[in-house]
């Protein structure tokens, strides 16, 4: 099976409004960006109109994400098991959206983890 016939693209599409979403940012906003409608914003989201490169590049800066991580939505088999950079980019995605302190915690729980597999092997 080719890679494009992998591709989700209704997945692809709530992965889009989800990240939109928690952006804060209004479908009409992304519209005028794009000089589009916004029926075209919720028909791509909604995966009744095809996406092209202007929009997912337009995604990509819009929510620090690569177009990669946006096209692999609900596919990790599509994501390379070396391929950091995709990893690496939604962690800091995801941190964006804690405190300073949270992000602490979390670290001290990752540290924990990992002290507990060492100890384990």
């Amino acid at each position: 099976m080719d890679v494009i016939e992998k591709i989700d693209f209704d997945k692809v599409g709530k992965r889009m409004k989800q990240l939109r979403n928690e952006q804060g940012i209004t479908q009409e906003k992304i519209a005028k960006d794009l000089g589009s409608t916004i029926a075209f914003v919720s028909n791509i989201e909604n995966n009744r109109t095809k996406i092209n490169l202007r929009v997912l590049m337009y995604y990509s800066k819009l929510c620090h994400i690569s177009i990669d991580s946006l096209l692999n939505a609900g596919n990790p088999e599509l994501i390379e098991a070396d391929d950091d950079s995709v990893v690496d980019q939604e962690i800091s995605r995801v941190l964006k959206h804690y405190t300073m302190e949270e992000k602490i915690k979390l670290l001290k729980m990752l540290k924990i983890g990992k002290d507990l597999k060492l100890e384990e092997e």
